[in-house]
């Protein structure tokens, strides 16, 4: 069964639609208007005293729509820009297709508002000149969903290939998956990396494949007893304070003041330095600090050749 949409919601709506409406049946009586609207004449009435304080911003006399209801039939003047349903433009019809795609996978195969659906899209398509249907998959496949949960269920270990994003490159992994979590509207698997011999965090969209693997109970019990393997970096923020401190995690930095923080991805740390835009200083450790200093370098150089080229 369909959720009725809440009172406020209808009552905005038909306002919306009362503006055109009116301007192609000037004249009308506020009963019919009433009828047309389902609404009572005393709904009605409100609903036009709302239209009658409406109009651009400025809202004098000049900016105000001109209704007119005192003699029981409305007339409406000075709403050209509301006399038509709103227009969308090309980026809405594409959001509101990839939605309406949503909600229909989401309803049962024995929904009635699939023809409505169906409807609705054709007319955002011819609108916004699409000639083939759009689709709103997940980025994470059934088939690789079932193995991760049903590895999760046995308690298997799972092999998978991986992106990582830090690194840019693929990579095969072992691992022993503990649980998956949404987090912004991403899902995470939170397990223990046996090639790395350290807990790790995988993005489901950049699993493309994984197969279960057997394993002892002893290696699993391994899993659990490892050390924390993360790293200590030390940084100092010269500039746009907030931004940095949201990028790295940081409680009331101070700028120009070393801050510590830990990390479990030396790529990471490098990226985000990079991203800062010279508004973030990596202070230690001496290592990744040189390995920066070389990747700007080179950058540079890169730069520098082609000006000259």
């Amino acid at each position: 069964m369909v959720k009725a949409k809440p009172a406020p919601i209808l009552d905005v709506e038909r306002l919306l639609a009362l503006v055109p409406f009116i301007s192609a049946h000037q004249g009308i009586s506020i009963k019919d208007l009433a009828s047309t609207f389902n609404v009572t004449p005393n709904q009605m009435n409100a609903d036009l005293t709302t239209l009658w304080m409406c109009g651009l911003p400025g809202y004098t006399a000049l900016e105000l729509m001109d209704l007119s209801f005192d003699s029981g039939y409305v007339t409406i003047r000075n709403a050209e820009t509301l006399q038509v349903p709103r227009a969308l433009n090309f980026d809405e019809c594409i959001s509101l297709l990839f939605g309406l795609d949503l909600v229909k996978n989401a309803l049962s195969e024995k929904s009635q508002l699939h023809p409505t659906i169906d409807a609705l899209v054709k007319r955002l398509a011819e609108k916004s000149g699409l000639t083939t249907a759009l689709r709103a998959t997940n980025p994470v496949s059934a088939g690789l969903r079932a193995t991760i949960e049903s590895a999760l269920k046995s308690k298997l270990d799972l092999v998978i290939d991986y992106h990582s994003l830090y690194s840019d490159e693929f990579t095969k992994r072992t691992i022993t998956p503990l649980e998956i979590r949404l987090d912004g509207g991403i899902e995470y698997l939170f397990a223990y990396c046996h090639t790395a011999d350290a807990f790790r965090v995988f993005r489901l969209d950049r699993i493309s494949e994984a197969t279960p693997k057997q394993v002892s109970e002893s290696h699993r019990k391994n899993a659990t007893v490892k050390s924390d393997d993360s790293h200590e970096c030390e940084i100092r923020i010269t500039s746009r304070l907030r931004l940095m401190s949201e990028r790295f995690s940081l409680q009331n930095p101070v700028l120009s003041a070393p801050q510590k923080m830990r990390t479990y991805s030396h790529q990471w740390v490098v990226r985000s330095i990079f991203a800062s835009a010279g508004s973030c200083e990596l202070v230690s450790p001496t290592p990744l600090r040189a390995q920066i200093a070389l990747k700007a370098q080179l950058m540079l150089d890169r730069y520098m050749q082609s000006e000259h080229a």
